[in-house]
């Protein structure tokens, strides 16, 4: 094994950064202050440290008080070391686990949930610095270095702007991972800058992430691999959701003529529905470019092919496609002829997106009738995690929610008003469930919710949407009237389901 690490590590000066992961514990992460978690989508996320924190926690009989700063969503295993040691606040929120919904819905620890790209912003323009006095410690996970920077693994997420916001950085060397040099581009923004980004794979950064040695306290080894984060394979109500999106593409496409540009962009989020519309694509007549935040490994079976480019801040694994992963690193140097990862401040950022006639597929928890969108809370539960990134839907070309009309538990999803709105309907142009889809562009919004009703909602609730709107339009005035009495009434007939 040691072989393998100096191949990876490369000088002895690295070599004598190894260091023992309780060590680490003990010496370089404080007990009270900050420390950053690398990692997006159950993928390349630090394994070894937080498990060692939990130890030694645990060993210690008193826990941590600490502010988490992550990157995105890591694995269960991740989360529920996290879950033993003491956290005081988490930005933003992470969902991979139910031990960290639970905790947070207990008001534990105080959560601020938000948009990765104002996420990385915060951190390069000192906002958390500001007001909490930044981060202590960034612990990332890499598969080796190849001149004066580290090699990331399949997620750059907000790893760029976690190291630089650091005081100090521990990396943890994956050996369970192949050296994955030559897949990243890493650029960070500055105000004013015009990124020179036209194609999805243009490159403008560097391949490496550079570290300042002098930040660089401490290196483990890791043997471990990732463990899934969240995220299912999918069922049939999916596979529905997912013909009815190619039919509406379909008809996208042979109507307008741009969409066979190579300015056409997707983002096809993340999640079962993302997975399953890799494998429908082919079905669709024309060349795709993948822009997203998160992109399943299922694309790379059509890179070169049906996908002429792929750039994403993180290449993420479903339960039953690690033998794709596999393949991914066994063909990494024709990969990389197609594929490029980059952190969210560019793969969200809003002057390349417009760029685009990008188009964006949003999954939700629930709509209403209106079109507003809930992404993250159940009933005012915090859950999060359901795929996608709401940084696209401002300016894409085109927003398409997509969900199946029910849950798993047979409840609607389409609704008269939803509690929570992360995406408003001013941002959504097409709703896609298992039932049909409806394109909303021009509709006033007595329009947009007759056909919600009328195309996508399940036939068990029609009657009851169809009930709350023809009294909410006979007794309201307004251009988008509202009752909450009735909305109230309506979640009532299944109110002890929904809880």
């Amino acid at each position: 094994m040691m072989d393998e690490i100096r191949s990876r590590l490369r000088s002895d000066d690295l070599l004598a950064k190894i260091t023992d992961p309780e060590d680490v514990v003990r010496k370089i992460i404080p007990k009270r202050g900050s420390i950053a978690f690398a990692g997006m989508a159950g993928t390349s996320y630090p394994k070894v440290i937080p498990r060692a924190l939990a130890e030694y926690a645990d060993k210690l009989g008193e826990k941590f008080d600490l502010i988490v700063y992550s990157a995105g969503t890591c694995g269960v295993d991740h989360e529920e070391s996290l879950a033993r040691i003491g956290i005081r606040r988490r930005y933003p929120f992470g969902a991979s686990a139910e031990v960290t919904r639970r905790l947070v819905n207990m008001r534990s620890y105080h959560v601020t949930d938000m948009w990765l790209y104002e996420y990385s912003s915060w951190l390069r323009r000192g906002v958390f610095l500001r007001k909490l006095g930044g981060i202590d410690v960034a612990v990332i996970e890499v598969t080796g270095f190849h001149g004066d920077g580290a090699v990331l693994g399949l997620s750059v997420d907000a790893t760029p702007a976690l190291v630089d916001a650091a005081e100090k950085v521990v990396l943890e060397l994956s050996i369970a991972k192949p050296y994955l040099y030559g897949l990243h581009d890493i650029y960070a923004t500055r105000p004013g800058d015009v990124i020179g980004i036209r194609d999805v794979l243009d490159r403008v950064g560097d391949s490496v992430l550079k570290i300042p040695r002098s930040k660089l306290a401490a290196i483990v080894i890791s043997d471990l691999e990732d463990q899934r984060g969240h995220y299912t394979a999918g069922g049939g109500l999916d596979v529905k959701v997912v013909e009815n999106l190619i039919d509406f593409l379909s008809k996208e496409v042979s109507n307008d003529p741009n969409l066979k540009s190579e300015y056409f962009t997707l983002q096809p989020a993340a999640g079962p529905i993302a997975s399953l519309l890799a494998d429908k694509i082919i079905e669709l007549d024309v060349d795709l470019r993948i822009w997203g935040e998160v992109a399943s490994v299922r694309w790379i079976r059509h890179l070169g092919d049906k996908v002429r480019g792929l750039s994403s801040a993180v290449i993420f694994t479903l339960p039953g496609d690690e033998k794709l992963r596999e393949y991914l690193y066994e063909n990494i140097n024709e990969i990389r002829r197609y594929a490029v990862l980059r952190p969210y401040e560019i793969m969200n950022n809003p002057q390349i997106i417009s760029r685009f006639i990008h188009v964006v597929v949003q999954q939700a928890i629930e709509v209403d009738i209106y079109g507003h969108a809930n992404i993250s809370h159940i009933g005012g539960r915090i859950y999060g995690g359901v795929g996608g990134s709401g940084d696209h839907a401002k300016p894409s070309y085109l927003t398409i929610i997509a969900l199946p009309s029910i849950t798993s538990r047979g409840l609607p999803r389409i609704v008269p008003v939803t509690p929570h709105v992360d995406i408003v309907e001013h941002d959504v142009d097409v709703i896609v469930t298992d039932q049909g889809w409806t394109d909303l562009r021009g509709l006033s919004p007595i329009e947009r919710a007759k056909a919600i009703i009328d195309r996508c909602a399940h036939p068990n609730y029609k009657d009851l949407l169809w009930k709350y709107f023809d009294e909410v339009i006979a007794k309201r005035e307004g251009h988008q009237p509202v009752d909450l009495i009735k909305a109230y009434e309506f979640f009532q007939n299944f109110s002890k389901e929904r809880s």
